[in-house]
């Protein structure tokens, strides 16, 4: 009911926007509209930054490289055959180039898939990189770009640039280019892609672990963003009427960079709303370049002042409000109406499952971090992986989940080769695990938390999101994720903090979401690395009963890593002991505790039984 009343103000809020831009022209000047247009153009430039930087957590600085070649694919397109034998003086133009004219609308595609294009050869090598090597590299490309349009002089007109364009770009074009891609934008974060998105940003180990391609992911995000950047840089040139190289250089993308941060990282509300409210100080601070006249006192013009003012604003800004205006949050009309509870569904369905570690051995350099290590686990089991500290335990986890790829050894899943595919092959196989520091998408709520590990289950393409309206599985599907999520939600008993950010949640429930999220998968497996890590005696107590239910509700089998020897012996059914990389014994719980190697391997050579039992289980 709540989706068809915000779907009416929405549209009903459309359409008297588009009245007020039929209008525009009757009651705004030249100048307004000018500004207006620019709106619009930053608004696109905007969110397409805002999904590399602020949605998807790559620091990008090549946006303005993306807008040149948007710019100059667009108007080589459009300009008059006459126009471009007369402009280019240097030397002749391509013969290729002198005659091709597209429609406006067709170069704004073609100009938008350029930048698209060049955006994806750049992230395939460069998105290797990450934090301020990454933004480095794009500030490079973006460089690179400019000083070839200089130099390129018999296509590009070189540093005397293209003059006299068409100007195509009205209020009609630039905000429908920009109604177009903030649908698109919409549909696809609020698709199960959009979290995926999101949680990359927040932690990408995590994500991996939920069968998310990272690399992939982030290609994607990159590519769509470069393509938002060329169709700006399109309909800017057609606004403005003239280009050249120096336009694009870095001060383009810091400009943009400025709207993000103003207007919230992650927020696609708070990139129109920074589109507003920059591009209309920026024009209104010019009166401080000029002399102003205060009764008998007059203050002189001083050209840049605009710019240190806004600077100056910036920063408090950036002091008092850091997350900028919206933070990551978006408008909803859900603001003005209370909130409505989330319907029950279906439990998820789980299977049997067995594993078989055959003589693994992890090295790293000459440290042996696992030495031969050999064990078998039988479906609906519940294992125990001990050891001191140091013993291997957790190098042991991240081999059999992909983090890690074995030196030597094999280890089959369901009967198939795992050992050596990536964490998000694995997952997709069937296993899922949590950390022992947790790790959850902080930003998210704890339902999106658990509709990212839907992803590895999705059926649908990322790019049917984009135009759900057409593709309307993406809808269904996603309906569907959110419902069993939900269902995960309410049986772990986190039905309360759905739409909590995660990194609110008390300690407690951040660990049951974690393991919300790993079911999400609909893992036959679980790895579990330390749940009771800082719990009281009695968050221990009820985590051993927890951990019971699990493995009976979701039919599962666990694979336990934990120090806490009490939930050791009161949950395995059986229990492997390392040592140094070592595996040194394994037995039921009471096998283990009677066993001279575990003792001395805890607490020294020459520990007594008697007291040891004692001291450690």
């Amino acid at each position: 009911m709540h989706k068809t009343r915000n779907l009416i103000l929405t549209v009903i809020s459309v359409i008297l926007f588009a009245l007020f831009l039929n209008k525009a022209p009757e009651i705004l000047n030249g100048y307004w509209l000018r500004i207006f247009n620019l709106i619009a153009i930053n608004a696109i430039l905007a969110l397409s930054l805002n999904l590399i930087y602020g949605i998807t957590g790559m620091f990008s600085l090549g946006h303005a490289g993306f807008m040149a070649i948007g710019a100059y694919v667009s108007a080589l397109l459009i300009l008059p055959p006459a126009q471009k034998a007369a402009m280019w003086i240097l030397e002749p133009i391509y013969p290729f180039m002198l005659n091709l004219n597209t429609p406006f609308i067709i170069s704004l595609i073609i100009a938008g898939i350029a930048a698209a294009f060049f955006g994806m050869l750049v992230a395939i090598p460069v998105l290797r990189l990450g934090g301020d090597y990454l933004g480095i590299a794009t500030l490079g490309f973006a460089e690179i770009i400019r000083i070839i349009i200089t130099n390129m002089t018999r296509l590009t007109n070189g540093s005397l640039g293209l003059k006299g364009i068409p100007a195509y770009t009205d209020l009609y074009m630039s905000w429908g280019c920009f109604a177009v891609i903030l649908l698109c934008t919409v549909c696809m974060l609020n698709s199960n892609f959009g979290n995926i998105l999101r949680a990359v940003r927040d932690d990408e180990v995590a994500a991996k672990m939920m069968g998310v391609n990272i690399f992939k992911v982030k290609v994607i995000a990159f590519t769509l963003g470069c393509f938002g950047a060329g169709l700006g840089g399109a309909l800017m040139g057609n606004l403005i009427t003239t280009i050249d190289p120096k336009m694009f250089m870095i001060t383009q993308t810091y400009n943009i960079l400025m709207i993000i941060v103003v207007g919230g990282l992650g927020s696609v509300t708070g990139s129109i709303i920074g589109s507003f409210l920059i591009t209309i100080m920026l024009e209104w601070l010019r009166f401080v370049e000029n002399p102003i006249t205060i009764g008998s006192f007059e203050i002189p013009g001083i050209p840049g002042m605009r710019m240190v003012i806004f600077s100056l604003l910036l920063i408090v800004v950036i002091i008092f409000r850091r997350e900028g205006i919206m933070g990551t949050r978006e408008f909803s009309w859900d603001i003005f109406f209370p909130k409505s509870k989330a319907k029950k569904s279906k439990p998820v369905q789980n299977y049997d499952h067995v594993l078989e570690v055959e003589h693994v051995k992890l090295k790293f350099g000459g440290l042996t971090a696992i030495e031969d290590l050999n064990f078998n686990i039988d479906a609906g089991q519940i294992i125990g992986l001990i050891g001191p500290n140091g013993a291997g335990k957790t190098s042991a986890f991240n081999v059999i989940s992909g983090f890690y790829k074995p030196t030597e050894g094999r280890i089959k899943f369901l009967g198939k080769q795992i050992g050596g595919l990536s964490p998000d092959q694995v997952c997709k196989a069937g296993m899922s695990r949590t950390f022992q520091n947790i790790r959850l998408f902080g930003t998210e709520t704890a339902l999106q938390n658990v509709t990212v590990g839907s992803w590895v289950r999705q059926k649908n393409s990322w790019w049917m999101s984009l135009l759900p309206f057409i593709f309307t599985d993406v809808l269904r599907e996603d309906s569907e994720m959110k419902t069993q999520a939900m269902n995960l939600l309410e049986q772990l008993g986190l039905s309360e903090y759905a739409n909590e950010k995660a990194s609110a949640l008390p300690y407690g429930a951040q660990r049951r979401l974690e393991i919300a999220r790993a079911l999400g998968t609909r893992p036959k497996f679980l790895l579990l690395d330390e749940p009771a890590a800082g719990m009281n005696p009695n968050e221990s107590h009820e985590l051993m009963e927890f951990i019971k239910r699990l493995r009976d509700e979701f039919k599962l089998t666990i694979l336990l890593i934990e120090h806490d020897m009490k939930v050791v012996m009161n949950v395995c059914d059986y229990i492997h002991v390392l040592d140094q990389g070592v595996h040194i014994a394994q037995g039921t719980p009471s096998e283990i505790r009677a066993n001279k190697k575990v003792i001395e391997a805890y607490l020294g050579a020459g520990a007594s039984s008697e007291n040891s039992q004692e001291a450690k289980f």
